[in-house]
């Protein structure tokens, strides 16, 4: 084991998941690890099965490699867990670091004391616990992630699903979920099918309280439910045509013409011979207004959904706020995602502004289109994308194009 660095405990936070083989802990993983960067808490992803992974070699891990008998499989599970750990708690040390999710199963109440021990006084910590017992959703569950799994890279179906089914038997024969009322954690009880409840167990502070409600809303629609989300700008505004910011204008013929467009393309995404559930969402601008209107479903306006606040610069042209306001321009180009217009936002508050939008995005069942503003969607964009923060303000959202969006079981789109 590595030498270890002291990290400020109030400043760095790690959590740590626990749950069988195909509870939704990775999905859960992705989902928390987009949702706290996308806010500006720069977050780390440790998994276990990757150091695993890396440190087998030819060796096969079949389902006998996780036999808690198996004293070869048990010091390399142990060599890997440490090997994260390691990397994980470097990753804190560094300035940049925030927070880290330690994904594994960590079953037992030994190996969740052993990295209670390991951590404490050094940063916080809390503890994630899927739990799931649906068979519905569990078989769903073990056939998405042999999809994705390099475990049972080459593997047949058949003989993967068999193998898998043994190893989370092996798992279950040692499984002991979440007791102690003097650890702090969050317990999800089948809310992965969308219709649990969660146990919280001494949990407070900022972060912990942001996850608490942003786990209750993710889960709702439940693990890989299908469904599509649609982005939008609105069409050609008069104001594109003159390339002014912001204002409230028209959109203008070519605009016009993309509007009694849209429905049509929209439909052609829809599954063939089906009226799936579709809300249509927009902001309270006209221009986003006037796009939307042929198209044949229900539609919500959002306020939060309207175009970043360009302030004493609205009305204006690049080229003029470049000639009148040199040193707005200068810092605007040095730091797109921090600059705010003055009396306006920057793109950090147009962020935190869209955090409802996001939030009901995600709780959503139905497929969602949302017809914005440039700013506003590539912020939308750069949350389901995992986009870093800073290159959010330069993704490319083009006029008259409709993106396309899928969840996918393993939280990513």
């Amino acid at each position: 084991m590595s030498g270890e660095t002291t990290i400020a405990v109030k400043n760095k936070m790690v959590i740590i998941m626990v749950g069988l083989p195909a509870r939704g802990k990775t999905f859960l993983c992705n989902k928390l690890r987009s949702y706290l960067n996308w806010l500006g808490h720069p977050t780390g992803h440790f998994n276990v099965g990757f150091y695993r992974r890396a440190q087998k070699g030819e060796g096969a891990q079949d389902a006998s490699f996780f036999d808690q008998t198996n004293e070869a499989g048990m010091e390399a599970r142990q060599r890997a867990l440490h090997a994260a750990l390691d990397d994980m708690l470097e990753w804190l040390a560094a300035d940049k670091g925030q927070v880290a999710i330690l994904d594994a199963t960590n079953t037992t109440r030994a190996r969740r004391q052993q990295l209670r021990d390991r951590l404490h006084n050094r940063c916080q910590y809390l503890f994630i616990e899927s739990i799931c017992t649906d068979s519905e959703t569990l078989e769903r569950n073990y056939r998405n992630k042999l999809l994705y799994s390099p475990d049972y890279t080459g593997v047949s179906e058949e003989d993967a699903i068999v193998d898998f089914k043994e190893r989370v038997r092996k798992y279950e024969m040692v499984y002991e979920p979440i007791d102690d009322r003097t650890f702090h954690y969050i317990k999800l009880i089948d809310m992965v099918t969308g219709r649990g409840y969660l146990d919280i167990n001494r949990i407070s502070g900022y972060i912990p309280g942001k996850l608490v409600f942003f786990l209750m809303q993710v889960c709702k629609a439940g693990l890989g439910h299908t469904r599509k989300i649609w982005l939008t700008r609105h069409g050609e505004s008069e104001y594109n045509r003159s390339d002014l910011l912001g204002g409230d204008s028209d959109i203008s013929e070519a605009g016009q013409r993309y509007a009694e467009a849209l429905p049509a393309v929209l439909m052609s995404r829809l599954p063939p011979g089906t009226v799936a559930p579709l809300q249509v969402w927009t902001s309270t601008l006209k221009r986003t207004i006037q796009t939307a209107r042929h198209l044949p479903f229900p539609k919500l306006r959002w306020k939060a959904l309207d175009e970043i606040n360009a302030g004493s610069c609205d009305g204006m042209t690049y080229e003029q706020v470049r000639e009148k306001m040199p040193a707005e321009y200068e810092a605007r180009q040095a730091d797109k995602l921090g600059y705010r217009y003055p009396a306006g936002e920057s793109y950090l508050d147009v962020i935190q502004r869209l955090e409802p939008a996001i939030i009901e995005v995600e709780r959503q069942k139905d497929s969602v289109c949302i017809v914005a503003h440039q700013a506003i969607l590539r912020v939308i964009m750069g949350y389901f994308m995992h986009t870093p923060p800073e290159e959010i303000p330069r993704l490319s959202i083009p006029l008259h194009t409709l993106l396309e969006l899928t969840p996918m079981p393993g939280g990513g789109r």
